[in-house]
């Protein structure tokens, strides 16, 4: 569990979450984001999607992918070093990212947000895996390109976002690991 200070500067903490497109991974984070923002300060909410496009990163291949994780993790480096409390919601789910974040970051949480194929195709999100199934998209995470399963240990929480949980139970389990 990291201990959050609301009255000590200069503590910073990367919250990761990730997960295939689709599964919840900006809705959770919105919502953790609005918690968190309602108890302390400095808290930031980065998007993938829109980093992406901030940081002019075009390339949906594995090498691509696995580069523009990077950025996002040196970009969270950067702000929580400088005390920010940052969450990143990220697809990312590759062996070199897990890797490059356990190094990186010293005040770490991954957030796993497991949701199965047959959800993720029924949800429909982006119209990416019908799209993908139909012959109209390619570069998918989970259709044409591999991903690696998180690697789990004592900084990772994991969702299943299959099940019809409230909200505010899956942002509780995060929040559960940090004393706000």
């Amino acid at each position: 569990m990291y201990k959050i200070d609301l009255m000590k500067e200069g503590f910073g903490l990367v919250i990761w979450i990730t997960g295939l497109s689709g599964s919840g991974k900006s809705t959770i984070g919105k919502a953790l984001y609005a918690r968190l923002a309602g108890c302390i300060k400095n808290v930031i909410y980065l998007d993938g999607d829109s980093l992406r496009d901030i940081l002019g990163c075009s390339a949906y291949d594995r090498a691509g992918r696995i580069d523009m994780a990077m950025r996002r993790a040196n970009l969270a480096y950067y702000l929580s070093s400088q005390g920010m409390v940052v969450i990143v919601t990220t697809i990312s789910m590759f062996n070199e990212v897990y890797e490059y974040n356990s190094k990186l970051f010293s005040h770490y949480i991954q957030v796993y947000i497991e949701c199965s194929m047959s959800e993720l195709i029924n949800r429909n999100q982006k119209d990416l895996y019908k799209g993908f199934i139909e012959g109209r998209v390619n570069q998918v995470v989970g259709m044409d390109i591999a991903y690696d399963e998180p690697i789990i240990d004592k900084s990772s929480i994991i969702i299943n976002n299959d099940i019809c949980e409230c909200l505010d139970k899956k942002v509780d389990s995060i929040l559960s690991r940090i004393a706000v």
